[in-house]
């Protein structure tokens, strides 16, 4: 076989082994987000219906995304309505504080209201 046919399939097969790795590691790392979700669901005590009623109630407007979070420590759900992220108490469906996208200064972490479901923060929060 010619030096030049060799290097072809090298490096064919370098791409195809290479795609494999990197499709094996984008399912694992997906799997191990659905595996945290449905953790994270099994503790809420309201549903993300309900969270999105609740922040659409308080602030107004209807909710552009509901996610299921641990926001310092606490579960909740973040609702985001318009440029505002609403924080919802997964455990009991309390509105706990409100964010403007917009604003650079943030509620200091110490400062927010905590949730009545504490769970750690995971490593990629």
């Amino acid at each position: 076989m010619k030096n030049s046919i060799k290097i072809a399939l090298a490096t064919t097969l370098t791409a195809v082994i290479g795609a494999g790795g990197i499709a094996a590691v984008a399912f694992a790392q997906n799997l191990e987000n659905q595996q945290e979700t449905e953790r994270l669901q099994s503790l809420a005590k309201i549903t993300l219906e309900e969270a999105q009623q609740a922040a659409e109630s308080a602030v107004g407007g209807t909710a552009n995304s509901v996610e299921l979070e641990t926001e310092d420590g606490s579960l909740v759900y973040e609702v985001e309505i318009g440029q505002t992220e609403v924080y919802i108490d997964a455990g009991n469906g309390t509105v706990l504080y409100t964010e403007n996208e917009d604003d650079e200064d943030e509620i200091s972490e110490a400062s927010r209201p905590q949730g009545s479901i504490q769970v750690p923060d995971s490593d990629d929060d």
